[in-house]
């Protein structure tokens, strides 16, 4: 099963980058492709996310180390769990402001609100008030500053470079989408007929989806063509090698296995991995993507054990106010650092 789910992953992984990527009447391919291109080369916008996780079943061997029971507690909390962000943005000089909800369901219902400010070099997180948790009223919704090149420099990476997972971004959608027939993948949808929010107004709306009629053939795709190109992407670039905080050596370890798996995988993906909905609506407006609704439910099947990896999640955003002055408050002048907090809590500042 361990294999399996690795394979699924790694294949999820790299749908998942395809609706993230997939992202004027063009043609629907270069239409969807052109819009996301643009909004990310915008320099500002206002977004409004909401992820929602409707279906989530991981099998106990997935969690060695834990029991079986705290896995089912886990995933229950997380199931139905609803993330939603509400932040604005801007390129230069860089600065994106977040508001951060977090609704876990259940019998005790739990919200964690969470304000974020980053900038080039800092990292700026107010401490939520947590139930079942009290914490130090002189940490309690002040926050916390992290500087992110120091934090860098401990983990051994080489930070976060916005500019080069931009470039990554759009190279790794040029790869992943060019192989994708747009008459198999891709259609045009009236807006009235897409269900789109009151407020978005689209001049043209496209639809990417894989399904069970062309799951066969996307299969191959990725492992024949997509999977092989990416790698190759990655190892002639080392900016993008960073920007995933990734060595060489793990992508050609990649490689290698790759090509000598790749027909067990197939079989694996092919015979193993369901794929219920993994579907991408896209509406445009001048030319930028101006909202996208991803709805994802797969399933993959250890046969050997009869154990099954469920997930099913839907995923949303609105763009608005792009190109558009954005007005920050002032950067906390209190905020305490991580090192002021290990003292606070008499713990090594290391850890």
């Amino acid at each position: 099963m361990k294999k399996v789910q690795k394979i699924a992953v790694l294949f999820l992984a790299v749908i998942l980058v395809i609706i993230a990527g997939c992202s004027s009447a063009k043609p629907p391919k270069e239409a969807l492709q052109s819009a996301m291109l643009k909004i990310g080369q915008a320099n500002s916008y206002s977004i409004k996310m909401t992820l929602g996780l409707n279906e989530l079943e991981v099998p106990p061997s997935v969690t060695e180390q834990s029991s079986a029971a705290q896995t089912a507690a886990m995933v229950g909390l997380l199931k139905d769990a609803t993330i939603t962000v509400d932040a604005i943005y801007q390129k230069n000089p860089m600065r994106t402001d977040m508001n951060m909800e977090i609704v876990l369901p259940g019998d005790m219902e739990m919200k964690l609100k969470i304000p974020m400010i980053m900038t080039e070099d800092t990292l700026y997180v107010k401490v939520p008030e947590i139930p079942m948790l009290p914490l130090p009223g002189t940490i309690t919704g002040k926050y916390i500053k992290i500087d992110l090149k120091e934090l860098a420099a401990q983990q051994g990476s080489a930070g976060i470079n916005l500019e080069a997972q931009q470039k990554l971004g759009k190279d790794l959608g040029q790869v992943l989408l060019k192989h994708f027939d747009e008459k198999t993948y891709f259609s045009d949808i009236k807006a009235a007929d897409a269900g789109l929010p009151a407020d978005v107004k689209a001049d043209q709306v496209i639809v990417f989806e894989i399904n069970e009629g062309n799951y066969a053939k996307t299969v191959e795709t990725v492992m024949n063509k997509v999977l092989p190109e990416i790698i190759d992407v990655l190892l002639k670039n080392e900016d993008s090698l960073k920007a995933m905080q990734l060595g060489k050596s793990d992508v050609e370890k990649w490689k290698t296995d790759l090509e000598t798996n790749k027909a067990e995988m197939l079989k694996t993906l092919q015979n193993d991995v369901k794929v219920k909905t993994l579907k991408l609506t896209g509406a445009i407006s001048d030319g930028y993507l101006v909202y996208q609704d991803s709805k994802v439910n797969v399933e993959a099947t250890d046969k050997d054990s009869g154990q099954k990896m469920k997930l099913g999640l839907d995923v949303n955003a609105i763009y608005s106010d792009i190109n558009k002055k954005m007005e920050f408050p002032e950067i906390p002048s209190d905020a305490i650092t991580l090192d002021e907090i290990m003292q606070q809590f008499q713990l090594p500042a290391g850890l």
